[in-house]
């Protein structure tokens, strides 16, 4: 008897590592406008509020895969394009080099400082990696408790959450464990092109939004589903084109 009851908990508790979750979020006029799909060592984001979109992120190789689904393309950024772009100086001295080798040697010296610094000047501002702080404010959205926190960069609000335990929430550990990777990966990204739009709540423990507000575009969590997820979901449309990276940022 004790050898099936251990048996029994073992296959009970291997099935709820495997679980998956979808979590919706409405706008505040009850329409879908994105969606968070996570299972082991994968996170898949969607976007309704301006156009349609998805991203997903393979913790596995680090990895995002960016897809338009109004032009049924998609671009993949591996590890290589990820840690140039979280590199934005290296970046630039890159695409210096390339430019100064189509000019005579001669001419290289007086032209590297006045390239460099048109580029700079293209590029986006690099912007401070955001803080989070709790209010210490408790707060309900469609029978979801969670706890007020805001988003400062530079000491200044730029968003305002409500977040929650993730497993409150009914996530399990190794989904999170992708999605926190994510999250950490994107803010990084996000810092170095002066983008406001990344969420990492790690300093406040492990949690996930229930409500937020960034750039004027509010969220509220309507539910959670922990059905199994078909590997299809985290996989780019049959037909879509994938779309070249800029080699001379890249190579």
């Amino acid at each position: 008897m004790k050898l099936k009851q251990l048996i029994l908990t073992t296959a009970l508790l291997s099935g709820a590592a495997m679980a998956d979750s979808t979590l919706t979020y409405n706008n505040a006029d009850g329409q879908e406008q994105s969606k968070m799909y996570l299972t082991d060592g994968m996170a898949k984001m969607t976007s309704d509020a301006e156009y349609s979109t998805s991203l997903i992120f393979d913790a596995k190789d680090n990895s995002f895969t960016i897809i338009n689904h109004q032009d049924k393309s998609y671009m993949v950024f591996g590890e290589k394009e990820i840690a140039a772009l979280s590199d934005v100086s290296a970046m630039i001295d890159k695409m210096v080099e390339e430019q100064l080798a189509q000019m005579p040697e001669s001419q290289r010296a007086q032209m590297r400082g006045m390239i460099k610094s048109m580029m700079q000047k293209q590029m986006p501002k690099q912007a401070a990696a955001p803080t989070y702080e709790l209010s210490g404010e408790n707060k309900s959205y469609n029978g979801f408790d969670c706890q007020e926190a805001v988003k400062l960069v530079n000491g200044k609000k730029s968003g305002s959450f409500c977040v929650a335990d993730y497993q409150d929430l009914g996530v399990d550990t190794d989904e999170y464990a992708g999605l926190s990777q994510f999250m950490k990966t994107a803010e990084k990204m996000a810092s170095q092109f002066g983008q406001d739009q990344s969420m990492n709540f790690e300093s406040l423990g492990k949690k996930l939004p229930v409500y937020y507000n960034m750039e004027d575009q509010k969220g509220y969590l309507t539910d959670v589903d922990n059905s199994d997820l078909d590997d299809s979901v985290f996989q780019v449309p049959a037909g879509y084109k994938q779309e070249s990276l800029p080699k001379e940022m890249f190579n």
